[in-house]
């Protein structure tokens, strides 16, 4: 079956994060908590942003995740101040929605501690698929009562290793440094496409110096990149072992092992529920090393609406799905499998609709 296109347009892609924050407020509040919406820009890149704009260090801005620059995207951030109304009015103003990039950020509360690394439980998902032939829309069509349980194996997928349109780079950045090849990790860091890279670009001195001046959270991020890589390398080598029945998949020059039915997840959920990673982190001044734990296999329900003629690609149908998966997790690793096992699900009945297969995309 035909892959989909994910992320045509960014609105394509609406991700907002599930957190439960404290309903008192503490007696010295000393963290203000701010909703970011955002379109276009890094997690990063918008921390840095706003650190910019209200004047603090960098490392006083934090969020509980990362979030896609290619979509819509809303999640929980913590600035270690006050924050006064005319301060977020004022970037407001200065990034507001339109067409192209922006930034909004909403009050949110206010408490004694930031938001950090584990408070996230979950995201809530609004996908466009797009360029879906026939068959796939039937199967979707005939999904019963539009719902669908689903499970799949739990890799990085491909926006860990690179940002969208760029070459997939991130964990070897992340090798070269664990190795201590800073020149190694520059050199890659240039080709990579992303707002680091062009910080790379324009820079004249020492490897060491670059990275000493980035924020130390982005070094750590590229370390567990790497650990993420391996990861899911070992991932595909289980798969192998206890799920014989899988596809070869390449995306964006990055090889994935996927199951073909649910089936063939129950021998690996069975013997090995979960692996260890090393996870980096920067905290109090230092480069943490620790290791973490992740599902190999995860359950999801997924809600199928609006099948449709697609207004982007001529001869194509679109579909939206929701869903909610656990912090860590990729829309677009869950999705690329559901669709790979409902193309084996036996056979299809015939569509009725507007839509013909085969056709190309419109220009947009």
């Amino acid at each position: 079956m035909r892959n989909p296109v994910l992320k045509a347009v960014p609105e394509d892609f609406v991700v907002r994060e599930v957190m439960a924050l404290p309903e008192r407020s503490a007696e010295e509040p000393s963290h203000t908590y701010l909703n970011l919406r955002k379109k276009g820009f890094t997690t990063f890149e918008a921390l840095a942003l706003v650190a910019q704009h209200l004047g603090v260090p960098a490392d006083s801005v934090s969020a509980a995740g990362l979030k896609d620059e290619d979509g819509v995207t809303e999640q929980m951030i913590s600035v270690a101040a006050d924050v006064p109304s005319e301060r977020l009015d004022a970037f407001n103003g200065n990034w507001s929605p339109g067409s192209g990039r922006w930034l909004t950020l909403g009050r949110a509360g206010r408490g004694a501690r930031p938001v950090g690394i584990g408070e996230l439980l979950g995201n809530a998902f609004l996908l466009t698929l797009r360029g879906l032939d026939a068959e796939q829309c039937t199967r979707l069509r005939a999904v019963p009562r539009g719902e669908a349980c689903v499970l799949f194996a739990n890799y990085y997928d491909t926006q860990r290793f690179g940002v969208a349109g760029g070459p997939k780079v991130t964990h070897l950045i992340g090798q070269a440094l664990i190795n201590e090849d800073p020149g190694m990790a520059l050199a890659l860091l240039r080709t990579s496409g992303s707002h680091e890279g062009d910080l790379a670009l324009r820079h004249t001195g020492g490897a060491e110096e670059f990275f000493a001046g980035l924020d130390q959270r982005v070094p750590a991020f590229y370390r567990t990149a790497y650990s993420s890589y391996l990861w899911n390398h070992r991932l595909a080598r289980l798969l192998e072992q206890y799920a014989p029945d899988v596809e070869q998949v390449e995306r964006d020059g990055l090889g994935y092992t996927f199951p073909r039915t649910p089936r063939a997840l129950l021998g690996l959920l069975a013997e090995q529920g979960e692996m260890e990673y090393d996870k980096w982190r920067w905290s109090d001044g230092a480069l943490l090393r620790t290791v973490s734990r992740r599902p190999t296999v995860l359950q999801t329900l997924v809600g199928v609406r609006k099948v449709e003629s697609d207004d982007l690609f001529h001869g194509m149908w679109r579909c939206e799905v929701t869903f909610m998966l656990p912090s860590g997790c990729y829309a677009t690793n869950m999705v690329s499998q559901f669709l790979l096992q409902l193309g084996h699900a036996g056979p299809a009945r015939p569509l009725s609709g507007t839509a013909t297969s085969g056709g190309g995309p419109h220009s947009h």
